[in-house]
């Protein structure tokens, strides 16, 4: 990676991506996502790209995503189908089973709509009609979970910036990894997946947070580079 600073700007350029911001950006916020046109104080470029993104247009673009404005209805255009996950403010379900009603609609012209009904993970089940499911938000599917591949990445992450770390050995798990890492001031870290209800689709790569005991603090849910930068630049 290498970094210049000129006319009050840090640029750096990554394999993956070149950023931009202002040295002092927390009190003048220069620019604006080309593509959800919101304001932010650092842009990024992904390679053989042109378009400068905020983080997280860049985020959703790097995972096969289409970036843009934060939908507040999440729920894909086409009816759900059984096995697809979901996520509310109360936890994580998963559609069991569906129904086709017909219910009125203007000028008392029947139309059909869905019930369905979704399983929590603790076995809860409720049962909800499509139009009331306001709440329900599509995890999907290529990053419902933790994947071995993610876990490695954020081990080759940890490595590049010259930190020291130790997994459990629970690779036949991924979900059940844990990561022990030693920061640049001596300080120990333990790195976790997060659990599905703090997971954001659209923030696929927000996957990870860590905890340190002494002094007591604990990151927000960042991705793998996001966090590793974090670690090695908060201070003691």
């Amino acid at each position: 990676m290498s970094v210049a600073r000129h006319f009050g700007m840090v640029i750096s350029r990554m394999p993956r991506l070149t950023y931009a911001a202002t040295v002092r950006a927390a009190e003048d916020c220069r620019f604006v996502c080309s593509t959800c046109y919101s304001d932010c104080w650092g842009i990024y470029r992904l390679r053989g790209e042109t378009v400068w993104m905020c983080s997280g247009c860049t985020d959703l673009k790097d995972n096969g995503l289409t970036p843009g404005p934060r939908s507040f209805h999440t729920q894909p255009s086409r009816p759900l189908r059984v096995g697809e996950q979901l996520r509310s403010p109360q936890g994580v379900w998963e559609v069991t089973s569906l129904r086709r009603v017909w219910t009125w609609g203007g000028l008392r012209l029947q139309q059909q709509a869905y019930v369905y009904v979704v399983t929590r993970e603790d076995g809860h089940e409720e049962e909800w009609r499509g139009h009331d499911m306001v709440d329900f938000h599509l995890i999907p599917a290529a990053f419902e979970h933790i994947t071995r591949s993610r876990c490695n990445e954020l081990g080759s992450v940890l490595t590049a910036a010259g930190l020291s770390w130790t997994d459990n050995g629970r690779q036949d798990t991924p979900r059940r990894l844990t990561y022990t890492v030693v920061g640049p001031r001596g300080l120990q870290w333990s790195i976790r997946p997060v659990p599905g209800i703090d997971f954001d689709p659209w923030q696929p790569s927000n996957l990870w947070r860590a905890v340190r005991a002494t002094p007591p603090y604990q990151s927000p849910v960042m991705s793998a580079r996001a966090l590793a930068d974090h670690i090695r630049e908060l201070p003691a």
